[in-house]
């Protein structure tokens, strides 16, 4: 074998083998790539489904919220508006003289009696309804 004929084969013989490192840095480049595709949609489907959940627990924060707010302001018109009620109610009463009957072991007698502490025992009745019908 002549000189040149070992130098070709040893240069066919390099290039052989830079092909092949060639398309195993390929291969490899091409499967690193892949897995850093996979790895990037997952964490991108991991993002949007924990900015789903936060924006859903935002928006069921909020509703709560606001109904929670429309209870208080209806409770709030209920209350002036058996505040209103019980108001007429005393200007009512002290028109007239109201009675109770005193009952003791020996004798039944009639006394004055003030109509605001029945009314003002009527309104907490009334008041503690409508929380109860309005908060459950």
């Amino acid at each position: 074998m002549s000189l040149e004929s070992i130098i070709d084969s040893i240069i066919c013989d390099a290039k052989k083998k830079k092909d092949e490192i060639i398309a195993e840095a390929k291969a490899e480049a091409d499967k690193i790539i892949q897995q850093a595709k996979k790895e990037g949609e997952l964490l991108y489907k991991t993002g949007v489904e924990k900015e789903k959940a936060a924006e859903q627990g935002q928006k069921q924060k909020l509703i709560v919220t606001a109904r929670l707010e429309c209870k208080k302001d209806l409770l709030k018109t209920k209350q002036e508006l058996i505040g209103s009620i019980f108001q007429r109610l005393k200007l009512e009463f002290s028109k007239k003289t109201l009675k109770k009957e005193k009952i003791t072991h020996d004798k039944v007698e009639e006394v004055k009696s003030e109509a605001d502490a029945y009314l003002d025992l009527l309104r907490y009745d009334y008041e503690t309804e409508t929380a109860k019908i309005l908060f459950g």
